[in-house]
């Protein structure tokens, strides 16, 4: 099992958010993830998601699939170039409290 974390910069009202959160689900499947469920939690900018799928996967292939699944462009950089210094206990780093949403 992997969570991986998603830092969206947008608002949106709650149709456009569904579509969002539907089309994360099918980028998944189309790439062979077995998508297991999606928390996520309203930001000043926009939102957190954390998504669950039933692979494990290196840190790398986190660091690539948050970045195809929409992750915010700065947040994957300073990922890779943590993972890049292999000195950092955690790499993939999302504020963490309690969720209001999942699915």
């Amino acid at each position: 099992m992997t969570i991986l974390k998603i830092d969206v910069d947008v608002k949106m009202d709650e149709k456009l958010l569904d579509k969002f959160i539907i089309t994360r689900i099918a980028i998944l499947e189309a790439l062979g993830y077995e998508f297991k469920r999606i928390s996520w939690m309203e930001t000043k900018k926009g939102y957190h998601f954390w998504i669950e799928i039933r692979e494990k996967l290196t840190d790398e292939e986190m660091c690539e699939l948050q970045f195809l699944l929409g992750d915010d462009p700065a947040r994957c950089r300073f990922n890779y170039l943590r993972l890049e210094a292999g000195c950092f206990r955690q790499f993939n780093v999302l504020f963490n409290k309690k969720l209001k949403n999942e699915r």
